[in-house]
């Protein structure tokens, strides 16, 4: 197999350097390559319903486009949707052939569902496997002066998979992108067939760690989020001894496997004592030190969105694997494309893909009903944008309500990150925290107490006397409740210096309470991850808990802090 193994990895390494090389074509003139993609779409979806609605077929330009069509959001397309998963209508938004519908990561609520186009799922394709392990190889000979060492490596992607009502396959766009590569996982992921496609009740962290720790030779992690990566290996952590005794005597622990999935798991167990010996060694060593390179060796790089939101958890990821491990900040995505990808490994700035989608911007601070949008060759460096999207999928001129920042240029072509999601800002007085700030503040706070946290989120407390910001922590060890105000008082002051509007509406116009903060039980926010598995959410959409903005996270997550704290009422805001 491992002929194979290495032929693989070379095959996907050739395709990835050709998108690279599209890539790197389209940052010459962005605008030119992103208005032919854009009058293609229109082209081809002319004689849909909705493209005689807007007269597609007459339309040569961006401007002209600007005119006709409308700025949009789900609403006007869910109508469509739900006649083509019911009654099996063709060409209402697209022409392009629907091969699945994709969930949103909604939390409460009906999901949103998304066409995934056969023409959309190839630039999910282009930009996957290949150019990650292109840019890993890259980064590697750029530091080893050598290939990157070929061998399997842990996926940590899910893929359940429903049946909409027209036949359709239905789930994430992860699942489908992994059913697309299903023939070739044997030879370069360590996890088995029925834990990469669950055929039943099993606990996953398990699965996953078990099979990948058998494997000295594993080189590399791939996962949506660096949370699932931190998951697994803090379940590790806890777990070690019980996984080597199943290494080593060809088990799996029944608590970890429901029957029905036992019978098809253990055609992929054999006994292992002296791997298993080995890793005993290892574990009994502790975790003071990056265990990664010690449990695999020739571990090289991972793959997960571990900025913005997860910058936390790939800080703490590195603890794991040390600060050799080359790190590839995956892509911006959604259910409704890929919009933007890292092209170099330990650069979490990303390069929007002109041939994924066409995109339009309004500048962050547009007056409400402000639609004169921006073309991506008009971005300025540092400044805030929203993101609107023309998509493969059958959704025009689209507003996903993210927001995203300039970060710099190579060649004419803005290197961006995600900033903030539009309506999700902690916000009491016009303030408007960001969660970059709220991010920043959390550090500093960290830094001040000397304790690190594991995680964090925020809400807006508008019943006490004058609203306020309260802030959860969950710290990595037991620490001392805030029980004088101290860390609120220092909280406060740490918010007023990375946000000026907090300075000047709390500190001096005194419109702002000084923040209440309350402590976390330790793995608070793990335990959230698990009850949206068990309610039916993919680890794929589980994204952290920034803002308690719903009765089921203010009642999850204040009924998990420490004893000995005053807790305000979340039921009066289960009553707004």
């Amino acid at each position: 197999m491992k002929p194979i193994i290495a032929l693989i990895d070379w095959i996907l390494i050739a395709k990835g350097k050709k998108a690279l090389r599209d890539i790197e074509r389209s940052t010459l003139d962005p605008r030119r390559a992103n208005e032919e993609l854009l009058l293609r779409i229109l082209k081809d979806n002319a004689d849909t319903e909705y493209g005689r609605k807007y007269g597609f077929a007459e339309i040569k330009s961006i401007d002209e486009y600007r005119k006709r069509v409308p700025l949009t959001d789900y609403d006007a397309y869910s109508p469509y949707i739900e006649r083509m998963m019911k009654g099996k209508e063709k060409n209402l938004i697209t022409s392009y052939p629907v091969i699945q519908y994709a969930e949103t990561s909604g939390t409460i609520g009906a999901q949103k569902m998304i066409p995934v186009t056969r023409q959309s799922m190839e630039i999910y394709g282009k930009y996957a496997f290949g150019r990650i392990k292109a840019t890993a190889d890259r980064a590697y000979r750029e530091r080893h002066g050598a290939h990157v060492p070929w061998g399997k490596g842990l996926n940590m992607a899910e893929t359940e998979l429903t049946i909409a009502e027209d036949g359709t396959p239905q789930g994430t766009v992860t699942g489908a992108l992994s059913r697309h590569f299903r023939r070739l996982f044997p030879f370069f992921l360590t996890s088995p067939d029925p834990v990469l496609f669950p055929i039943g009740g099993m606990n996953m962290n398990y699965m996953k760690a078990r099979f990948a720790l058998e494997d000295r030779d594993l080189v590399f992690f791939l996962a949506a989020f660096m949370t699932n990566f931190v998951d697994m290996l803090n379940y590790i952590k806890k777990n070690w001894e019980m996984i080597c005794d199943d290494i080593e005597n060809g088990t799996i622990n029944e608590e970890v496997c429901e029957p029905e999935s036992r019978p098809a798991m253990m055609k992929y167990v054999k006994k292992n004592p002296e791997r298993a010996a080995e890793l005993r060694k290892i574990f009994q060593e502790g975790f003071d030190t990056p265990i990664i390179p010690r449990l695999w060796p020739k571990f090289s790089w991972a793959c997960g969105i571990g900025n913005a939101t997860f910058s936390p958890y790939c800080e703490k990821f590195k603890k794991y694997a040390g600060e050799d491990a080359l790190i590839d900040y995956c892509a911006y995505a959604a259910s409704e494309g890929i919009f933007a990808t890292a092209t170099d490994s330990d650069d979490p700035r990303f390069t929007p893909l002109t041939d994924s989608c066409f995109f339009e911007f309004l500048p962050a601070d547009a007056a409400e009903g402000d639609a004169d949008t921006l073309t991506i060759d008009q971005l300025e460096e540092g400044k805030e944008y929203e993101i609107i999207i023309t998509n493969q999928c059958g959704f025009y001129r689209y507003r996903i309500k993210d927001v995203i920042r300039v970060l710099g240029f190579h060649n004419k072509m803005p290197l961006i990150t995600f900033a903030y999601r539009k309506g999700q800002l902690a916000n009491i007085a016009a303030e408007k925290v960001t969660e970059e700030q709220l991010t920043e503040a959390v550090k500093r706070l960290s830094d001040s107490l000397h304790v690190d946290f594991n995680d964090y989120c925020l809400y807006v407390d508008t019943n006490s006397d004058v609203s306020r910001y309260v802030l959860l922590l969950e710290p990595d060890q037991p620490m001392e409740i805030d029980k004088d105000g101290t860390y609120g008082r220092m909280f406060g002051k740490i918010l007023s210096e990375v946000n000026g509007e907090y300075h000047f509406i709390a500190d001096l116009r005194k419109s702002i309470g000084t923040p209440l903060v309350l402590i976390q039980q330790q793995e608070t926010h793990a335990l959230w991850r698990e009850f949206r598995l068990l309610k039916g959410s993919s680890s794929n959409q589980i994204k952290p808990v920034r803002l308690l903005d719903t009765p089921q996270k203010m009642k999850f997550f204040l009924g998990l802090i420490e004893d000995g704290q005053e807790v305000p009422d979340w039921n009066v805001y289960a009553k707004k």
